[in-house]
């Protein structure tokens, strides 16, 4: 079997392929890990309704914390011409918390499934916003939310396609270009896709690195996963806690480092033990 950092380099070689994956023999092991992972098979539809078809109370602690970052980190500075969500897999809110600071919105994600949903979710007027809960919690949270007044006609707008810079687009964590983005999120991915600490770091190193220069960021964390379940097939994750998070950053030079370890005691799932956002800025 190929070893991992291998495979990641040739995935970076072939523009953008898998990162980490799992086969059948690995979910039943749950030790080898490779480039095979049906990521591409990943079911959205279950994955969106464990977590997202109701508001949870730790996303309602996420967008309080995270919205007040961004007002206040754009108080003083103009809108964010260009802003990425990395991993967004079935999860419109980091998106829509960048909405009134960003002009461009690139929406990534690796699995082929996940992006389907993604395109399905911009296209669709007719149907019932089932976002509309998280927008009402932001709503509540920052008053720079009400200045926006078709959160999901606006955040079509914000993504419409320019190849590179905004829109839906299929890719990798580690095949992000640097210093490109006026604004990111990431919202449990680096943790998600890996057991290996090595590859936890390397993604969020990735993903600070695709910022440009004094560009807030917001980042959500699962701690202490161990792995998690959608549609009868598990993958993998990697333990991490606020001090990992907090060393990481710090050593990555990322000012106005903030790291709030959730007070929810609710849990979306079990395997867990809590969430983490970490806030700032990448190095200027």
């Amino acid at each position: 079997m190929p070893q991992l950092r291998n495979d990641i380099r040739n995935d970076r070689s072939r523009s953008r392929l898998p990162f980490i994956s799992m086969t059948d023999t690995d979910v039943a092991t749950n030790v080898l890990h490779n480039a095979d992972a049906p990521w591409n098979a990943f079911s959205s539809y279950d994955y969106w309704c464990r977590n997202y078809r109701v508001l949870q109370p730790e996303d309602q602690e996420i967008i309080r914390l995270v919205s007040q970052f961004f007002m206040s980190a754009f108080a003083d500075r103009p809108p964010a011409r260009r802003a990425i969500d990395v991993g967004s897999g079935t999860n419109l809110y980091p998106a829509l918390l960048m909405l009134p600071w960003a002009e461009q919105i690139l929406l990534t994600d690796y699995s082929k499934s996940n992006i389907g949903w993604l395109h399905e979710q911009l296209a669709d007027d007719a149907s019932p916003w089932t976002w509309q809960p998280f927008w009402h919690e932001m709503l509540a949270a920052a008053k720079d939310y009400g200045e926006v007044d078709s959160p999901r006609k606006m955040l079509r707008e914000a993504c419409v396609s320019v190849p590179g810079y905004s829109g839906i687009e299929q890719c990798s964590v580690f095949g992000l270009p640097e210093a490109e983005w006026d604004l990111g999120t990431m919202f449990f991915v680096a943790e998600s896709i890996t057991t290996k600490p090595a590859e936890f770091r390397d993604a969020v190193e990735r993903f600070f690195g695709a910022l440009r220069p004094g560009a807030p960021f917001a980042t959500a964390f699962m701690a202490g996963s161990k792995g998690y379940e959608v549609a009868e097939t598990v993958f993998p994750a990697v333990p991490v806690n606020s001090e990992d998070i907090r060393r990481h950053f710090t050593e990555l030079g990322a000012d106005g480092l903030a790291v709030e370890v959730l007070q929810t005691k609710h849990r979306v799932r079990d395997g867990y033990a809590g969430m983490i956002v970490a806030t700032g800025f990448a190095r200027s």
